[in-house]
């Protein structure tokens, strides 16, 4: 038997006080006064009941009370019938093998390593026991449910392989949580079968396994690994002589204790090795390579680096998709008059488009063309459409311009002296156009109203990046949005600014005063406000997103961004009909292939490592545009968690195997058992008992004792 709280023996120390009240005399003596003692003979006085215990089972009571008392306070609880208790010895059990297939697996044999082990268990189960096989990585899949059929288990166990998936141990612990808490066997075990990364677990993660459920871990870690890992690829682009040149830079880390020398690294382009080197990594450290600069001369360029030789092949290579930067593509079409491309300073565009070709991240291409030039057709390949003061749209062009918003392009329109619609009202217009303001002289407008949570002014909270207030307004056209519009800036007399449309996947922004110095409505784009806020607009009305070289595995891929991207590049003959209605194939690395967009999934899960290759249909693309997928990079530490210590991180008690024998003492933590068994609770009863005996009998003694000593008086 053990104690919570032994110090509280020492109280033990006060049971000598109901033995000393019972040795105290109790004999009264009357003192009689005699006039001369000197005739009478000195004899010393020895009390024979002082020496004598009367009521022993008063004093039995009493200590008692005081052991009980002090026993229950101490909290003891029974350390032998540990197990036995928390885990019945008898009954079918449910067994849940958690089996870990993530990446890090793939590292020497344990993976082998790991199937033999799951194989041993389901070879344990008999007569009524189930068992679920259930694999993970960072979600868990259950792959056989509760059976008793050990075949079956064991083909899937077989047939199971290594993925390319990062490792996270709480999902498939609480899966297996809610399996065994719909069991009714009485014997309930989970079998974690994995190398333990320490990189999977979070220690504040909630994990409660029902009453009575064991956690049985089994490591295939080794004790010591050594490995070499391509960890990072970073991308520089420089133009030369008209082409764009590209220099990779590669991250490489040795988890070892040894140096690595002469390790080869290889630069591979659509199949072909481009460059080669070698170099030195010391011991738990990193180095890196440069490449020489090579030319992205097409759109998504396959490039894998290669470095090494080891254990664990996966991570030895990075995979990218490389593709030459392209300008966003963006048309202007202005009232007749002045130059058109390139646009002089005689073009009423010229200081909109002279600020958006300022922009290097990402270019801008402008094309300007005057309204009465325009064709139904020049919309295709374009990212955004600006429309500066422009005259009467054409049926034709009106619609093709409708149309192109509503399959996601962007459209900035410029309210001047024209509109573009002789009813001063269109589908894709955020409002209703009205009459033009003059403000008298010396009343100037001002803004006096900003959306900063919006993307194109958000950036402009900061004080020191410009100040609105100071841009003065002479002239603007009124403009009534309507109730689902989005009001991004006001005059300071409450007349609308600049107002935001969406139109199907597209987006319109309407700013209601001119831009050149001509038209004098303003002196807005004289400001050192305007160049980045038209760049800020055009990114965000062309939904420009910065080309994504590679994912990591366990992202999710959008069916808009294959399409996005060849729109981007002017690769996809038909974009308008992959717009409207966008699908396409998608085959991963292991060649597998998957309908997504219309009919099929509208993402799919990058859970391979390597290349996946997307057709989509109606663009027309020669090419299939690529994704390049590359593991966590989490996952190339495989520094292990000791496997009793996660299981009682995880449950708080000690860990068994799966026979059901412990791992280490105690199974469960002192206030565990101590909980579970609850000892305190009776003696604190049984103490409570003796002082209640102890004071009955205490009070008949008292009476009785009273008694006598009138029997003595009245004689």
């Amino acid at each position: 038997m053990s104690f919570l709280a032994p110090l509280f023996f020492a109280g033990l120390a006060a049971i000598a006080v109901p033995i000393l009240v019972h040795l105290i005399q109790r004999e009264r003596k009357e003192v009689i006064h005699f006039p001369s003692l000197m005739f009478l003979r000195k004899i010393p006085y020895q009390s024979v009941e002082r020496r004598r215990i009367h009521n022993w089972l008063l004093l039995l009571l009493r200590a008692a009370a005081m052991i009980l008392l002090i026993a229950a306070f101490s909290r003891p609880f029974l350390t032998s019938s540990t197990v036995t208790a928390a885990v019945p010895a008898t009954g079918a059990r449910d067994v849940v093998i958690l089996l870990d297939r993530s990446a890090s697996m793939g590292y020497a044999d344990h993976w082998a390593r790991a199937q033999a082990e799951a194989l041993k268990v389901v070879r344990s189960l008999s007569g009524e026991d189930k068992g679920t096989l259930v694999l993970f990585g960072h979600g868990p899949e259950e792959r056989v449910r509760a059976t008793s059929d050990r075949a079956q288990l064991e083909v899937a166990i077989n047939e199971t392989t290594v993925s390319s998936d990062y490792t996270r141990y709480a999902p498939a612990l609480r899966f297996a949580q809610t399996k065994l808490s719909q069991s009714r066997l009485p014997r309930k075990e989970v079998v974690l079968i994995s190398d333990f990364q320490k990189s999977g677990w979070e220690r504040q993660e909630d994990i409660r396994l029902p009453e009575g459920a064991t956690l049985a871990p089994i490591s295939v870690a080794d004790p010591e690994t050594s490995d070499l890992s391509v960890s990072s690829v970073a991308l520089a682009r420089a133009s030369f002589t008209g082409e764009e040149r590209v220099t990779l830079t590669v991250g490489l880390s040795n988890r070892s204790s040894q140096t690595m020398k002469n390790v080869p690294v290889k630069l591979e382009l659509d199949g072909r090795e481009i460059g080669a080197k070698t170099t030195t990594v010391e011991p738990n450290a990193s180095a890196s390579v440069t490449f020489p600069a090579f030319t992205a001369a097409d759109a998504n360029m396959r490039v894998i680096v290669r470095a090494g030789t080891d254990k664990w092949a996966a991570n030895n290579a990075y995979y990218v998709a490389i593709s030459p930067s392209r300008p966003v593509s963006i048309l202007a079409i202005q009232r007749d008059g002045g130059t058109t491309t390139p646009c002089g300073p005689d073009c009423p565009s010229y200081y909109l488009s002279t600020a958006l070709s300022l922009s290097k991240a990402p270019p801008f291409k402008i094309d300007v063309q005057s309204a009465s030039r325009v064709s139904a057709g020049a919309f295709g390949g374009r990212a955004a459409v600006v429309l500066y003061d422009p005259p009467s749209l054409s049926t034709e062009v009106d619609a093709a311009l409708q149309r192109f918003v509503r399959e996601g392009g962007g459209l900035f329109i410029v309210l001047g002296d024209r509109t573009p619609w002789t009813t001063g009202e269109s589908p894709i217009l955020p409002g209703k156009i009205g009459a033009i303001v003059d403000r008298p002289v010396g009343h100037d407008a001002t803004l006096g109203f900003l959306d900063y949570s919006h993307p194109i002014f958000e950036q402009f909270k900061d004080p020191r990046q410009g100040n609105f207030a100071n841009v003065r307004f002479f002239r603007y056209r009124t403009i009534t949005p309507g109730p689902e519009d989005r009001v991004l800036a006001k005059y300071d007399d409450g007349a609308v600014a600049m107002v935001e449309r969406r139109v199907g996947s597209g987006r319109v922004i309407a700013f209601t005063s001119m831009l050149d110095e001509g038209a004098g409505w303003n002196d807005f784009y004289k400001r050192s406000m305007f160049p980045p806020l038209a760049v800020l607009a055009g990114q965000y009305l062309a939904q420009y997103e910065e080309p994504t070289a590679w994912y990591t595995v366990g992202r999710m891929l959008e069916v808009s961004v294959p399409l996005s991207a060849l729109v981007r590049a002017g690769t996809a003959t038909d974009p308008t009909a992959a717009a409207r209605k966008p699908s396409g194939v998608i085959s991963s690395p292991a060649g597998q292939q998957l309908t997504i967009g219309e009919g099929g999934a509208p993402s799919v899960e990058l859970a391979e490592q390597g290349f996946y290759s997307i057709r989509m249909q109606g663009t027309g693309d020669r090419r299939p545009f690529q994704v390049a997928v590359n593991l966590e990079p989490s996952e190339s530490d495989l520094s292990a968690l000791q496997p009793a210590e996660f299981v009682k991180s995880v449950t708080g008690r000690g860990a068994v195997t799966p026979s059901g024998q412990s791992l280490e003492r105690p199974d469960l933590t002192p206030e565990d058992i101590e909980k579970k068994q609850s000892i305190w609770w009776f003696l604190l009863l049984g103490g409570v008992l003796a002082i209640v005996s102890e004071a009955a009998l205490s009070n008949r003694l008292s009476e009785r004792f009273a008694r006598g000593l009138l029997q003595m008086k009245s004689r």
